[in-house]
């Protein structure tokens, strides 16, 4: 052949030296392997391996059976069809270590895809007596000079194992140009310059990450007559792994009884197990199979925890040494420090170690157990104990950890995992777990069954009760806190200071615990020096033990103290700063934080900021049922959630329901002091509705004169003293009886005063003013009202006045031209236009909607979904889902629609609002 002839078709020239039939070459390694069974098209991953053209080289690195072969021979189908490149296929195998035998293939390989039809292969001497340097020069001139891109696939790289054809390899991809990219198709990661190809924006990469089969995909091989919840079981079992799934679908067809049950598929079914033994485990070397089945009871390990329960310090090399089992060893992290199994690649190694070493199982769980319990890592080293079936194990770590107090640190749900591990038999007789879940069961709200094993834990004999017996106690404190117990019992407060003070000196969390009982006991009878004292001496033992959570409880109870005496700027000063700590710790303890919103939501509503007040309770008040809320958080919840109803839906009917609901709560957790509370708030929502004779059967429910009485001399019953007396003096002077509404005011007032109850002071001389200028006594009106402006002034409190309602104003005009101190441009003057403005007769706008649902209702009209509502409001989503349940609600719409067609006619928005 003439040197011009080469230059022209290098191709040809290429044939003719290096290709002559021969009984070495297998013509099968230069096309697609057939496959047997229908193969999934994978349009996405084809588009990806498309868009790699561009660059010299695409790794498709991943463990057997995630379908790389299959995936190729799609692509190099789809690649021939569309004719945008010449395609060629070497299936590769150990004989190709030899470079000239690998490029004697390569050579066949390129000028069987670059060939016109009809073409046949030319003679060349044996591969032998190639050339490497020479026959790679050709390569590269016919692949860089053809007239078609040239896409070379070489599937199965992993069986080579050879220096000189990474380098061949490396060659091609850096200098075979634009015309030529290189697919390389392995088990583990090759020797080729893979960072630096990386980091010159070289290469793509796929593993098996990208090769999993997505649901869609996963329907489409199991077929339409699985169901599809068993379908997205089976992918979620198999993470999408190709074999397996294909595997699965054997297995269910196999068996019609499986088709009924397709979680029992497992690594450890037939089918998968026999390929993970040929395919994965077969060639390892003994080292390597060990570590596997040592380590398959960790569902997540690094080579620290790997050495300890092996015994072994060589973990970190073993598993350098299986990098090439992505997608069956999967890294947990960007540093691939901490690893886990497939979990069916998992299921498989066990069930191999249970055959080959049986009693080795329960040590290796031991020997994790003590290195995570070593760590700090209190869930792992539980469970790993459990799974050893050493339950006084498992039962000393949690006694370590401190049982109950474990909530304080890992939170409701992290406990409740814990306790999981245990059945319930075990939790009930063993000492350490029996108060861990009986906490746990106050903290859900589950009072019953807190009690039952309680009563369990005093049946314990001695040896076993007697080390846990301060637990005990502080556990028994906070259910009787949590039912109301204490506070009612004359001798509860003394008590509980009693069981403080006698607990060790650094014993910080059970001493800050009782002492934050406490401070509840004591506002509970309205004892607030007393509380503010015990709630700051818990805060400071909360701190002194770590505990954020604990110190928050305490500032909790600190500024309700606050709040009653009002000082309503300090109470909203420490309810946040016990908002940022809960708001920190919402996942451990969500009953916290939504007590902080709660108690500031009743700040907020005594401020007259509806709407905040609305946002604050609207989700936290049914966290609060579900869980541990108490008295004092339950008072303020549904006293505020009633203002709130009362001042939107002058109908009654909300605040009718929300009672009603108010009783069950009560009835559920036995809080008398609750109930008592709602019996009193019906009367006096009873009395909004004029002439309505059910009010008098609602007294005699509540127990009318006998039971304020009654109540304004126990000294937990101040709450219902002021509610009950509230209502009571209402409704005698609604019938003409002013002196004994008077009376009933009075008897409150000196209370709340004595008391340095603020908050029922202020109201009590509220009242009495209306009452007084309702008898024509404006001199007495003008006398009671002075404090309470100046207290609304002074804290912003509008509520106190606002609640009262239209009677207020008729109070306040008088008071304006008969008061010498309420002179035009007076800080009393101001006060008084101010509530006069706001209890000025409104628009019906502004009487059935607050002004934060009008706020919602402008941005519906604009068109804009719940998440841009929320985003331009910077509200929750739920709480705009809240707000625009009201809207509905009130403007008698059931649909967007229907909501904005109501809203433009009563003109609560415009027309181009509306577009």
């Amino acid at each position: 052949m003439s040197k011009t002839v080469a230059l022209i078709n290098p191709r040809l020239a290429l044939a003719r030296e290096t290709l002559a039939p021969a009984d070495w070459i297998l013509a099968n390694k230069l096309e697609p392997p057939q496959l047997h069974v229908d193969a999934v098209p994978r349009a996405g991953l084809l588009d990806r391996l498309d868009a790699g053209l561009t660059l010299p080289l695409t790794l498709l690195l991943a463990p057997p059976g995630f379908g790389k072969t299959t995936l190729l021979a799609q692509w190099q189908q789809r690649l021939r069809e569309h004719d945008r490149a010449n395609v060629a296929w070497l299936s590769m195998d150990e004989d190709d270590s030899e470079p000239g035998r690998f490029l004697s293939y390569l050579a066949l390989a390129v000028t069987a895809a670059c060939a016109e039809p009809g073409n046949a292969l030319g003679g060349a001497p044996h591969w032998r007596e190639l050339d490497v340097a020479t026959t790679l020069g050709t390569l590269l001139r016919v692949v860089r000079t053809a007239a078609k891109p040239l896409v070379l696939i070489l599937d199965d790289y992993d069986r080579v194992r050879s220096q000189g054809v990474d380098d061949i390899v490396t060659r091609l991809v850096e200098h075979g140009g634009a015309q030529l990219h290189v697919l390389v198709a392995t088990r583990r990661a090759p020797s080729l310059p893979l960072a630096r190809l990386s980091v010159r924006g070289c290469l793509q990469r796929l593993g098996a990450r990208e090769l999993a089969l997505s649901d869609a995909e996963t329907r489409q091989l199991l077929g339409p007559d699985l169901p599809l919840e068993d379908a997205h079981l089976l992918r979620e079992q198999t993470e999408g792994w190709p074999v397996a799934l294909q595997l699965a679908a054997l297995w269910i067809a196999g068996d019609e009884r499986r088709r009924a049950d397709v979680a029992r598929f497992s690594g450890r079914s037939v089918g998968l197990a026999a390929y993970l033994a040929e395919q994965v485990v077969s060639d390892l070397e003994p080292e390597l199979r060990a570590f596997l089945l040592e380590t398959s009871c960790l569902e997540r390990f690094n080579p620290a925890l790997a050495d300890a329960v092996r015994q072994r310090h060589d973990s970190g090399q073993l598993l350098a040494q299986l990098h090439h089992f992505q997608g069956l060893l999967v890294p947990l992290d960007s540093e691939h420090e901490w690893f886990r199994y497939h979990p069916l690649f998992a299921d498989y190694l066990h069930l191999q170690l249970e055959r080959e070493q049986p009693q080795h199982t329960g040590l290796l769980h031991v020997r994790a157990a003590h290195w995570y319990a070593g760590q700090g890592q209190l869930l792992d080293a539980v469970r790993h104990a459990v799974r050893a079936q050493d339950v006084p194990l498992a039962a000393h770590y949690i006694a370590q950890a401190g049982s109950w107090q474990m909530l304080l640190n890992h939170g409701v749900g992290g406990v409740r995992t814990l306790l999981r591990q245990f059945d319930a038999r075990t939790i009930r007789d063993t000492p350490a777990l029996n108060l861990t879940q009986a906490y746990l069961h106050m903290k859900l709200g589950e009072f019953s069954h807190a009690q039952v094993l309680l009563e369990r834990f005093r049946d314990f004999p001695p040896e076993l009760r007697t080390p846990l017996e301060r637990d005990y106690t502080v556990v028994v404190a906070l259910l009787r806190d949590l039912l109301d117990q204490v506070c009612t019992n004359p001798h509860g407060l003394p008590q509980i200071a009693a069981q403080a003070a006698a607990l060790d000196e650094d014993d910080h969390v059970g001493r800050g615990t009782l002492l934050c009982i406490c401070a509840t006991t004591a506002l509970g009878r309205c004892d607030f020096p007393t509380a503010e004292r015990h709630a700051r001496n818990a805060e400071t033992a909360m701190l002194q033990a770590g505990s954020e959570i604990g110190a928050a409880y305490a500032l909790l109870h600190l500024a309700q103290s606050h709040f009653y005496r009002g000082q309503l700027d300090r109470a909203e000063q420490v309810y946040r700063r016990a908002l940022a700590v809960s708001s920190l710790h919402q996942g451990a303890d969500p009953s916290l934080h939504a007590a902080c919103e709660v108690l500031l939501a009743q700040v907020q509503c005594e401020r007259g900021r509806y709407d905040e007040a609305a946002d604050l309770l609207q989700t936290s008040l049914e966290i609060l049922e579900q869980h541990d809320g108490w008295l004092d958080t339950f008072a303020a919840a549904y006293s505020t959630a009633l203002a709130l109803a009362r001042q939107r839906d002058r109908s009654g009917r909300t605040s009718f329901a929300l009672i009603e609901h108010i009783e069950t709560i009560a009835a559920k957790r036995r809080l008398a002091r609750l109930s008592d509370l709602a019996v009193a708030w019906q009367l006096d929502v009873l009395l909004d509705l004029p002439g309505n004779a059910a009010s008098d059967a609602a007294i005699g429910r509540a127990g009318g004169e006998a039971a304020f009485a009654h109540a304004l001399v126990n000294g937990h019953g101040w709450r219902q003293a002021a509610a009950l007396g509230f209502a009571l003096a209402r409704w005698h002077a609604t019938a003409g009886r002013s002196g004994q509404a008077l009376a009933l005011l009075h008897q409150i007032e000196t209370l709340a005063e004595r008391q340095q109850d603020q908050y029922h002071l202020i109201r009590a001389r509220a009242r009495v003013a209306v009452v007084q200028h309702q008898r024509g006594d404006l001199d007495a009106a003008v006398k009671a009202l002075r404090d309470v402006l100046d207290h609304t002034a002074g804290q912003h409190a509008w509520q106190v006045v606002l609640e009262i309602g239209l009677p207020a104003k008729a109070l306040l005009r008088a008071v304006r031209q008969h008061d010498p101190e309420a002179a035009t441009g007076t800080t009393r003057a101001l006060t008084i236009q101010a509530l006069l403005d706001k209890l000025s007769d409104e628009s019906l706008a502004t009487q059935l909607f607050s002004e934060r649902e009008l706020e919602v209702l402008a941005q519906l009209a604009q068109g804009h979904s719940n998440k841009q509502i929320a985003r331009v409001l910077s509200l929750s989503e739920n709480t705009v889902k809240f707000h625009l349940k009201n809207l509905y609600r009130k403007l008698e719409a059931g649909t967007r629609e229907a909501a904005l067609a109501a809203a433009l006619q009563r003109g609560l928005i415009t027309a181009r609002g509306a577009n």
